[in-house]
């Protein structure tokens, strides 16, 4: 799967003001557009956005599996595991050595705290891709919750030496770090999750830790 980071937004944010600058018309996005545009939005936390966009290449019948994994994941977090997980299957059925399936199908099982499970299907998905940031980053939030805080760091860790610009996994280590009492890491990766993510919902409770610290 194409993950791609926030700099591809802001590229094409910088593109549009331009265009707009100069009174030029503006080319319709395509559908692949749309839809990393819908994966900017989600990765800096604005779920809802992301959500309207991925909706939307559903209702044309856009097959992506990229859109599934990302439209799962969305509704995980609205607290929808059961048409989450229709999506994270369809990534099974069409590409069954991909990871993102066996990640989603993780991301159901920590939403129902079937936490063996979740563990299971993580540790396949980075048997599956080695390189895979989300696998990671999946795994060390599931040992977060399992209270294995040294273990969660380590996959983190992982994660962002995959994929630096990971808003959620600077916050999530920034967490772990809170909890073992570093200040100095806990502050850089906090800063680094609000340069990445400022409007994200976990921003003003990231500020306020900041603020105490």
């Amino acid at each position: 799967m194409k993950i791609r980071t926030n700099r591809l937004w802001i590229t094409l944010t910088l593109l549009l003001a331009f265009a707009f600058s100069l009174n030029l018309p503006l080319a319709a996005q395509t559908q692949q557009e749309r839809l990393q545009t819908g994966i900017a939005y989600f990765e800096a936390g604005k779920t809802a956005e992301a959500k309207a966009i991925f909706d939307q290449l559903v209702a044309e019948n856009f097959v992506n599996n990229d859109l599934y994994y990302y439209l799962g994941s969305a509704l995980i977090k609205q607290k929808n595991p059961e048409a989450a997980l229709t999506y994270f299957n369809k990534i099974l059925q069409s590409a069954p050595n991909s990871p993102y399936g066996y990640i989603g199908k993780a991301q159901y099982d920590i939403a129902k705290a079937q936490y063996t499970s979740a563990e299971t299907q993580l540790n396949t998905a980075v048997q599956k891709d080695p390189n895979c940031a989300e696998a990671y980053y999946y795994r060390g939030l599931l040992r977060g919750y399992q209270k294995k805080i040294d273990l969660s760091i380590a996959d983190l860790q992982k994660c962002l030496q995959l994929k630096g610009n990971h808003a959620y996994a600077h916050y999530n280590i920034g967490l772990a770090y809170y909890q073992k009492g570093r200040k100095d890491l806990t502050i850089t990766h906090f800063q680094k999750f609000l340069y990445l993510a400022p409007e994200a919902p976990e921003a003003a409770q990231v500020r306020s830790l900041l603020s105490r610290i």
